[in-house]
């Protein structure tokens, strides 16, 4: 089975927003909201945390993948990741990958195939 990817390279199917999400379990939401605030050190609101996916239609979307310059170049550009652009990999997903390694590791695999 193709696991679901953002456009980052991040496996959207496996955040813990999307899954409560399409559990559509509103307590696991809150508890995400409250766990993120302690991790991230923000005040993240449950609204914030509900999230169909960072390429999914409709409006829910974490808010970091709302504002996500990566998501909007994908999206910009029609791809389904940064794997398939032309410019990979650009100043922007590479300010990424230092922070979160295994997304290039990802995206270097697609590329591959």
């Amino acid at each position: 089975m193709d696991k679901m990817l953002g456009a980052c390279g991040l496996e959207c199917g496996a955040c813990p927003a999307y899954l409560a999400t399409q559990a559509n379990d509103a307590a696991k939401i809150e508890e995400i909201a409250k766990q993120w605030s302690v991790q991230y050190g923000a005040d993240i609101k449950a609204e914030s945390v509900w999230c169909d996916g960072c390429l999914a239609e409709g409006e829910r979307k974490c808010s970091h993948c709302a504002e996500c310059e990566i998501r909007a170049c994908v999206v910009g550009r029609g791809f389904a990741t940064c794997a398939v652009c032309g410019d990979y990999a650009c100043d922007k997903i590479k300010g990424f990958f230092e922070m979160v390694p295994d997304a290039k590791k990802t995206l270097d695999s697609l590329r591959e195939t």
